[in-house]
């Protein structure tokens, strides 16, 4: 058939009943006209009426070659059989159903994962030419990446012909002076190129120009679209207003278009200046990202970076001189390898619920395929053909499939809505979560493959009987064959349930251990909260340091403050200071934590001295210089410098100065040795931290840290004017209990744990309405045979017994089947355990009694019903 033909035949379609009132009216026409002219030859009307259709032939027929003439015949067959399935749903409407609802189950929680895969791991990056986006990092072995230091990016800056565009970037914070009280946003100090790398231009106004990053030039600002319409109002002369930034007024100069910068943890984009003082190589602080030139590839880039790092090695201090480069695709930066590996789990999760699904499908078909085969024979009996019944069948099923489609795009939006906001911090910013049409069409496949996965089978042993073959059924009872093949899938069941249930209970079992890990600090009553120093109002150390002293003062005062402290770093979070202490002759070195804390931050903390004293208000500035370790750094440096007694030794500390962008060697005396407390996460070893004195090294960015008597939160307005009172330009920035602090760092362990256990709960249910479904109706197709045990004074237990006995059967060839997907399972889940081994005896033992248990309790409602049958009743119907 040529394409016009099939054009016109697919519009003949559409156009039906005006086709049939034409054809009707040309076949009354035509027997009017034979009916005149027998007329005219002397016959009477009934007589010229019946030689004219006789002369006409079938009327029926000539209808039935004209739509086969007009219209594409298997078009109008699959649009009959899809009102007829559309009809089916009303026929039954509890299994309908339940069908549907399985299936927008398990399509819909396949349809949100997808969605989160997509936006994160699949899709490309929302930026023109993505695969151009790189980052370039100092490396200082083959497995680490470092940030870079100023001179050397401006080195690389200079040198490199391989790169269209380099650019630093350095996350920080500003008090914000808008309308009302002035609020802390992100903000992302960047090198002028910035915008150029990611190939962004502004909505309104423009991005950064060379020269707005010299030193000297005026302070202006590019905002998100976000921030322009969340804190600006959407204001339209927005462009060259000024804005009180840190105290000093900074000039708007453009808005970025709505996208992925929403999302991005800044509010606002600055344009970084380095001064003379920034201008070091030994204090590594920026993140650089590059956009390649044309036609350069990142293996040509990694060349050229090697070369140029090469030429700067001279410069480098001696303990960074082995250092390399490294240029890196911009994703890899984005998705790191651990969240990548906890959405596959998760996505295959998703899928065994999907295909445990699928499987109360098949049962739930062949069961009403059962239940129609006195249907399918009789129409085999009138002449339908075998490839006509499963047709009409496999639409029927498609139809449920459809449906079940439409109703997981709702079950799809309802998880995205709840897991979204859980998985904020874990998401990359250029992940655009949502339904859209890659997500939906993935749906759409979905159910047009569970179509034929779930309904082919059914479809083909329901039609597969004539009506000899139904009638010698009939007087057999129930078809081993087809109860067989739904045993089969019901241990399948069983076995995808198990693997889940096994997954869940590894992850639930390590975030246990995590949540027992000491954490070596008081958390009761502790809430903290942050502010950031602008250097144009406090350009000197000593009145950062009055101001943390007056602040801590002035807080400890406060009705209901127990105690009050300040430190670089709340608790509980990792220390981002990399600092290393190095020996008289500097060829060794201990990589630390460095952390900078009032004297107070350890009684507040309830954190015990060890050894020696601990910090003092007497450690000020122009005292000698002092340092606390942790019991983990005490370990390192009795392993690497032989320091069996570490107090009262003095060693070399890479030390920051006020602007924190420089650093220097500054002999320090160790005067005390503290109970190590957790920083960061919870399942890496105990950190070596080094804790200087606020006073001698104040930090710009802190944390005050307070202990109250009541609720934490009850203090925070008091807090806040405590603040203002001493600063009015000052923010502080999100109140937290150490608690909240303490839950946060398990995030990444308790999110994928309490998704899969979800799954894993839903897995188990289904299984179990696979097995009751299998049961009861193995129970009503054996009613005849049950009735005649029963009336020859067979025991009721007996019957019970055997029914739990075919249950057992099914478990344990799937609990055999599971324990197989469990060691595959176990091989991708090690790298995100904690202190349970992959193949842990009590969790498998666990996870078989649950699955046991779960479907044998479902097994009891059947053999009870099995167990109450009425002989007497039963042998009646059948007779």
């Amino acid at each position: 058939m040529s394409l016009p033909t099939l054009l016109q035949r697919l519009l003949a379609s559409l156009q039906r009943r005006r086709l049939e009132s034409e054809l009707d009216g040309e076949i009354l026409a035509h027997l009017e006209l034979a009916q005149r002219e027998a007329m005219a030859r002397g016959l009477t009307a009934e007589e010229a009426a019946d030689e004219a259709r006789r002369h006409f032939g079938g009327i029926a027929q000539i209808q039935e070659d004209h739509r086969d003439a007009r219209t594409v015949n298997w078009l109008e067959t699959i649009l009959r059989d899809l009102r007829l399935g559309a009809a089916s749903l009303k026929r039954d409407p509890v299994l309908a159903c339940i069908t549907i609802g399985v299936l927008a189950l398990g399509i819909g929680a396949n349809t949100a994962m997808f969605s989160l895969l997509d936006a994160t791991l699949l899709r490309p990056l929302p930026f023109p030419e993505p695969d151009r986006i790189v980052r370039v990092w100092e490396t200082p072995s083959s497995a680490h990446r470092n940030s870079v230091n100023t001179l050397d990016f401006l080195d690389w800056q200079r040198m490199n012909t391989v790169f269209q565009a380099l650019a630093a970037e350095s996350s920080t914070t500003a008090t914000l002076a808008a309308e009302g009280e002035p609020e802390r946003v992100p903000l992302k100090l960047v090198t002028a190129a910035y915008f150029q790398v990611f190939a962004v231009n502004a909505r309104m106004g423009r991005t950064f120009e060379a020269g707005d990053d010299s030193s000297g030039a005026e302070p202006v600002l590019v905002l998100s679209h976000a921030s322009w319409q969340g804190r600006f109002g959407g204001r339209p002369d927005i462009i060259g207003r000024k804005v009180l930034l840190d105290g000093e007024p900074h000039r708007v100069v453009g808005v970025l278009p709505p996208g992925p910068f929403d999302r991005e943890q800044a509010a606002m984009w600055k344009p970084l200046q380095f001064t003379p003082s920034q201008r070091t190589r030994g204090f590594h602080w920026l993140l650089v990202a590059g956009r390649l030139a044309p036609s350069v590839t990142i293996q040509q880039a990694n060349q050229q970076m090697l070369a140029i790092d090469a030429r700067l090695s001279e410069l480098s201090p001696p303990w960074k001189r082995d250092w390399t480069v490294s240029v890196d695709p911009f994703r890899e930066d984005l998705v790191g390898e651990k969240l990548k590996r906890s959405m596959y789990i998760a996505f295959g999760a998703v899928v065994f619920v999907l295909l445990i699904a699928c499987a109360n499908v098949a049962n739930l078909l062949l069961a009403r395929g059962a239940a129609r085969a006195k249907e399918m024979a009789v129409r085999a009996a009138l002449g339908a053909s075998r490839g006509r019944l499963v047709g009409q069948l496999l639409t029927e099923t498609l139809v449920l499939c459809l449906a079940g489609g439409v109703a997981s795009v709702a079950v799809a939006h309802l998880l995205l809505r709840a897991a979204v906001p859980l998985l904020g911090d874990l998401l990359p910013f250029t992940a655009e979560v949502g339904l859209d049409l890659r997500v939906l069409a993935f749906a759409a496949a979905i159910a047009f493959s569970i179509t034929l996965a779930v309904g082919l089978l059914p479809s083909l042993q329901t039609s597969s009987h004539g009506i000899a073959s139904f009638i010698n059924q009939g007087q057999r009872g129930s078809s081993q064959r087809r109860d067989g093949l739904r045993r089969t899938i019901v241990s399948a069941e069983v076995a995808v349930s198990l693997v889940l249930i096994c997954g869940a209970l590894l992850l639930l079992k390590s975030l246990f251990n995590l949540q027992s890990v000491s954490t070596g600090i008081r958390t009761e009553n502790v809430i903290t909260t942050t502010v950031d120093l602008p250097l144009s109002a406090y350009p000197t150390a000593e009145q950062a340091s009055r101001f943390y002293r007056d602040a801590t003062d002035r807080l400890r005062a406060l009705p209901g403050m127990v105690d009050a402290s300040v430190s670089s770093a709340p608790p509980l979070e990792r220390v981002g200071e990399g600092m290393a202490i190095l020996n008289a002759s500097r060829d060794k070195w201990v990589d630390i934590g460095y952390k900078r804390v009032s004297p107070e931050y350890f009684s507040t903390l309830g954190i015990p001295l060890l050894s020696g004293r601990g910090l003092t208000g007497r450690d000020r500035a122009g005292s000698p210089p002092v340092v606390v370790v942790n019991q983990a750094l005490a370990a390192r440096l009795t392993e690497v410098f032989g320091l069996a007694a570490p107090v009262g030794h003095s060693l070399d500390v890479v030390t920051p100065d006020w602007v924190k962008l420089d650093s220097k060697l500054v002999s320090t005396e160790i005067v005390g040795i503290i109970r190590s407390e957790l920083t960061g996460n919870p399942a890496a070893a105990e950190a070596p931290v080094a804790y200087i004195p606020i006073d001698q090294v104040p930090p710009r960015h802190a944390s005050f840290v307070l202990r109250t008597t009541a609720e934490s939160v009850a203090s925070v307005p008091a807090i806040r004017q405590v603040i203002r009172t001493i600063d009015p330009h000052l923010a502080p920035g999100e109140f937290r209990t150490v608690e909240q602090i303490r839950e946060r760092s398990l995030s990444g362990a308790s999110q994928p744990a309490s998704v899969i256990a979800a799954f894993a709960v839903v897995a188990l249910l289904l299984a179990a309405l696979g097995l009751y479904g299998v049961l009861a109706h193995t129970v009503t197709s054996q009613r005849k045979e049950l009735g005649i045990r029963l009336a020859l004074g067979a025991a009721r237990g007996n019957i019970v017994r055997k029914v739990l006995g075919e249950a057992g059967s099914m478990i344990l060839v799937g609990l055999f089947c599971g324990l197989a997907g469990i060691f595959a399972l176990t091989r991708l889940m090690k790298g995100i355990l904690y202190a349970v081994p992959p193949l842990d005896p009590a969790v498998l033992a666990a996870a078989c009694l649950t699955m046991a248990l779960v479907g044998l309790a479902s097994a009891f409602v059947p053999s009870m019903r099995a167990a109450r049958l009425d002989p007497v009743r039963i042998l009646r119907e059948d007779g």
